[in-house]
């Protein structure tokens, strides 16, 4: 089975530690979603655990018309005009655009494309974690993820994942009434 554990606060480690290492034992996939990767130093996760920081995905986020226009279309003019043997002097053209054109550009527009962090959380955890992942399971590993579950509980529920606080909760989907 393909687990998401999200733990942002951090608060329950060990409790994560060992469901992660019980997924892995099962012969599933469990990918760790944290806030802070200094929290983890001192109790860190299993090894075969994919652990993706959400501020880095989050920062990381361009809408696609920034990333064609910012830095694949110069790209794309720069292997037309500069083919082959020129290559060298392609990338240092490159890398110049991008550190002194593209990112203060991007920088700038962030502050208009990140205007609403919710749905940025949104798209960059679609985009970024969920992606190319079949996943079967979303633990909410602690209080602070909580929030963030609910916030992605549309994104998360339309992989045909379910929300659970264990891994034990798998098995019920009707809850504790049994109706």
């Amino acid at each position: 089975m393909n687990v998401l554990f999200l733990a942002l606060g951090a608060s329950r480690k060990g409790a994560v530690s060992a469901e992660v290492k019980r997924v892995i034992a099962g012969g599933g996939t469990a990918t760790v979603l944290i806030g802070k990767p200094s929290a983890w130093r001192k109790h860190p996760l299993p090894e075969g655990a994919e652990v993706v920081e959400l501020a880095a995905v989050e920062r990381g986020y361009r809408p696609g018309w920034v990333r064609f226009w910012l830095y694949r279309a110069p790209r794309l003019v720069l292997r037309i005009c500069l083919p082959g043997p020129l290559r060298r002097w392609r990338d240092r053209i490159d890398n110049a655009y991008r550190r002194r054109v593209a990112k203060p550009l991007n920088r700038r527009l962030a502050r208009r494309y990140r205007r609403d962090p919710v749905q940025v959380r949104r798209l960059a955890v679609e985009r970024d974690v969920l992606r190319g992942r079949s996943l079967g399971l979303v633990v909410v590993g602690d209080a602070q993820s909580l929030v963030a579950a609910s916030e992605l509980a549309d994104v998360l529920t339309g992989t045909g994942a379910r929300l659970a606080y264990t891994v034990d909760h798998q098995g019920s989907t009707t809850g504790p009434a049994g109706g």
